[in-house]
């Protein structure tokens, strides 16, 4: 395939990041823990956004210019290889670690000028 057309296909696969993501930041990081049966669907929400957060990172080399994002996208790597840990508080904590790594490396890209989150 040339590349003309994995890009296409790339932008075809593409979807943007959700408005949602800062209901869902704010349920993750709020004052009150979200309840049991909200935390699997909040992860992997959160996990979905960090995911497509950590590609744009990696697509203009936030990593390699700012030392900061590097260790964001380190760290995201590191929440993504782990599976949601059982007992409640402990998911909950796994939750709000997955939301402030998101939420970091949204100002970060943000602050950088790889996303424009005021749009």
């Amino acid at each position: 395939m040339d590349t003309l057309a994995q890009v296409l296909a790339k932008l075809e696969e593409w979807e943007p990041l959700q408005d949602t993501i800062y209901e869902d930041l704010a349920d993750a990081l709020g004052d009150q823990a979200p309840s049991p049966g909200e935390i699997d669907g909040l992860v992997q929400r959160i996990q979905s956004s960090l995911t497509r957060l950590v590609a744009i990172a990696l697509a203009g080399h936030a990593g390699r210019s700012d030392r900061e994002a590097a260790l964001l996208i380190e760290r995201a790597y590191d929440l993504h290889s782990v599976t949601v840990p059982g007992g409640y508080w402990k998911a909950v904590g796994h939750l709000r670690q997955l939301g402030w790594v998101t939420n970091e490396l949204m100002e970060c890209l943000s602050r950088t000028g790889h996303i424009d989150v005021d749009s």
